[in-house]
């Protein structure tokens, strides 16, 4: 019987003009939200590589010059593309794109690309990832919102009661035609845009990006779920039609719209963004931390003096200018690292107090589990910058040394050439495995199933309860 129930949902909801033409513009929104991405990608790819070919000619083509003068010349490591970035660009855009890796300084990203957009670019992209969570649950409500509601107001649920249908079949009938008719719409237009996300990306793609794919995939399909469920508990609560689709569309705005910015505005109210210039200071101060410690200069001299068995920084078989430059730079490491970590731990605790809306609504868990697996959530740009730092320490190590143990009595005046310049490799990083970062969003992940066990449970409650209200009394 619930089969019959299933046959004949489906077969009104193919009847439905409305649902066909929002489905359609759904699908032109989902092609045309690719198209765009792919469009920002490939231009961000052009100048992403002309950037670095330039930096790396720049770096080749300076000339004759004290090693130490190179290391403050410096270089850019520049950020690699996502190749899932077109179905979720996440925070790619608020991020930083280049690292500038000069000497006694660990700065931050730079060249964030929403500096260049208009306001409303802070609120909204239109993307396949935001089309998932905003766009198809209300395509799913107007497409649910009668499934009980009608059945009641058109007497039609006695009829099928009175027919022998008990509840568990009534339900299943109506969750199973909702469920059907979201899993076969989203399996036919999800592989297709993730194939070709993956095809016209300028990124690598590799088994990562594959397994990413298909948990996104899982994310998406719980998350409709969800919705799905949502939608015939709330429409089993009431009797008209015009009732359901009123309390719906208000489902729809908070889960959607009024509960993710709620939370995303308690997170930065309760732990206020970091104030930009005093965190600037407490950069130049670790850059100091050895030339501001005069006592600690001098114990290290003497330190480095006894070790060579000598009496007077003249007398050290290398160059103690240079010497002094890389103790600084390594004594400056865990001063920036606490810098970096307090900033690290204060965007986690915002991140944090975000979840606690999750209670509130499933589309902030499939939002971050969207970004996470995408690869373009801020856990991957910290993995990215820490990547560049160590890198930059390789850099400035090779020239300090360079210059430490080659200067001999020229000191100063001492000059590396291409040869030392070709022997730094460029920035070459790559994203982690979805594997090793995967802990990161694990909350998430429960807080999502969490929502679809409540949810169906609230739906079978509910549907049990309009049946119980519309059996015939004696």
């Amino acid at each position: 019987m619930s089969g019959a129930i299933v046959a004949k949902d489906l077969l009104i909801l193919r009847r439905e003009s409305l649902m066909k033409t929002l489905l359609a513009v759904t699908v032109v929104l989902l092609i045309a939200s690719l198209a765009a991405g792919l469009q920002r990608e490939q231009v961000f790819d052009k100048e992403k590589a002309a950037a670095e070919q330039a930096d790396k000619d720049i770096w080749m083509n300076q000339g004759e010059r004290n090693p130490h003068s190179a290391a403050h010349f410096s270089r850019y490591a520049f950020r690699p593309a996502s190749p899932l970035a077109l179905i979720d660009p996440g925070t790619n855009d608020f991020a930083g794109l280049a690292v500038w890796m000069e000497a006694h300084y660990q700065d931050p990203a730079v060249f964030r690309r929403a500096e260049d957009g208009g306001e409303l670019s802070r609120y909204a992209q239109l993307t396949p990832a935001f089309l998932v969570l905003t766009a198809a649950p209300l395509l799913i409500f107007l497409a649910m919102y009668a499934s009980i509601a009608g059945e009641r107001e058109d007497g039609t649920l006695r009829q099928l009661l009175a027919a022998g249908v008990d509840r568990r079949q009534f339900f299943a009938g109506k969750f199973g035609a909702g469920l059907r008719l979201t899993a076969v719409t989203f399996a036919l237009v999800f592989p297709g845009l993730a194939v070709f996300a993956l095809v016209a990306t300028p990124a690598t793609v590799g088994a990562d990006a594959v397994l990413r794919t298909a948990a996104l995939f899982g994310v998406f399909s719980v998350y409709l779920a969800i919705c799905v469920s949502v939608a015939l508990g709330v429409s089993a609560l009431f009797r008209t039609r015009q009732a359901a689709f009123l309390a719906l569309a208000g489902v729809w705005v908070l889960m959607t719209v009024l509960v993710p910015r709620l939370a995303a505005d308690a997170g930065t109210s309760m732990l206020p963004q970091p104030d930009a210039r005093a965190v600037s200071q407490q950069l130049s101060a670790a850059s100091y931390t050895y030339y501001s410690d005069e006592e600690l200069q001098q114990q290290i001299e003497a330190e480095l003096l006894k070790e060579h068995g000598v009496s007077a920084v003249e007398e050290l078989p290398i160059n103690y200018g240079a010497y002094t430059l890389q103790v600084s730079e390594e004594l400056s490491i865990p001063a920036f690292e606490r810098v970096y970590d307090g900033l690290d731990r204060r965007y986690t605790a915002q991140e944090n107090a975000a979840r606690w809306f999750s209670a509130l609504s499933p589309a902030i868990p499939a939002a971050n589990l969207s970004r996470g697996i995408a690869g373009t959530d801020r856990v991957h740009q910290r993995t990215f910058t820490a990547a560049a730092e160590l890198h930059r320490r390789d850099m400035i190590k090779l020239l300090n040394e360079d210059y430490m143990f080659n200067a001999g009595s020229t000191g100063a005046a001492y000059n590396g050439d291409a040869d030392l310049w070709g022997r730094f490799e460029d920035f070459d990083h790559s994203s982690p495995g979805f594997g090793p970062v995967a802990g990161a969003y694990l909350a998430d992940m429960l807080v999502l199933l969490a929502w679809l066990a409540a949810a169906v449970a609230f739906a079978y409650i509910l549907v049990g309860r309009a049946v119980r209200h519309e059996v015939p009394t004696a």
